[in-house]
């Protein structure tokens, strides 16, 4: 990641859910996922631990939650304690995950992959998943592929390596590993009629440079509207993978 300005407007917001579709496309996700009682369940970028604490109330999974940004871990852990069934928070990188191979059943990432380095990371969601394990994503990505400088353009305000078309993500997904991959845009999710809105819970005064990087959020938001979307991805680890 080239800056972590957007990631620390998001923390300084304390946003719930921010990633595109919400608490509603959360719970279409893990319906569809199947997920059940005391299935071994990792949310990488945890944020502040909105989606650990659904799914250990709601599901009834074993969750940990993981996340790099100081002040979401903190989040995380005060949300989780306040639960009645407390997933377990723990400060760690995507890239470098801070658990042993074929750890967990399944795996969500909700807007999170796309700010990491994808050569490093999706490898170690492939590592830690059991084989015929399940990989969910949410990503950012274009519905067409965009010409270099405005490709740069929105690299620079969201501090991404990389903005992906669809076939650019299945091709990541099938480099590292991933089969029966599946895509889908919101509006295929047939419990998912509309994006819900984030919360916000403000835990700190909002500075000029958060209030900067909401309003180039917004406006790349508004310039690239026709282009600049999210997939949902669902896959798995190969039955056959080896250890």
């Amino acid at each position: 990641m080239k800056n972590r300005k957007y990631i620390d407007f998001l923390a300084k917001l304390a946003v719930d859910h921010a990633h595109p579709g919400g608490i509603g496309l959360t719970e279409t996700l893990v319906s569809r996922l199947l997920i059940q009682s005391g299935c071994r369940v990792l949310d990488v970028g945890c944020g502040t631990g909105g989606t650990a604490v659904y799914l250990s109330e709601k599901a009834g999974a074993r969750v940990t939650g993981v996340d790099l940004h100081p002040v979401m871990v903190e989040q995380a852990k005060k949300r989780a304690s306040a639960s009645s069934v407390s997933p377990r928070i723990l400060q760690g990188s995507a890239e470098k995950l801070p658990f042993t191979s074929e750890s967990f059943d399944c795996i969500l990432s909700e807007s999170v992959t796309a700010f990491t380095n994808v050569k490093r990371s999706l490898p170690e969601y492939y590592r830690v998943l059991i084989p015929g394990g399940q990989l969910a994503a949410i990503e950012m990505t274009l519905n067409y592929p965009l010409d270099v400088q405005n490709k740069q353009a929105i690299k620079t305000v969201y501090g991404v390596d990389d903005v992906r078309t669809e076939e650019e993500w299945i091709t990541a997904w099938k480099d590292a590993g991933f089969s029966g991959i599946r895509s889908f845009r919101a509006n295929e999710f047939q419990n998912h009629s509309k994006d819900s809105m984030p919360t916000y819970h403000l835990t700190t005064k909002i500075d000029d440079e958060a209030i900067e990087m909401w309003l180039k959020h917004m406006q790349t938001m508004a310039q690239y509207k026709d282009v600049l979307s999210y997939r949902i991805f669902i896959m798995k680890k190969p039955v056959s993978a080896k250890k």
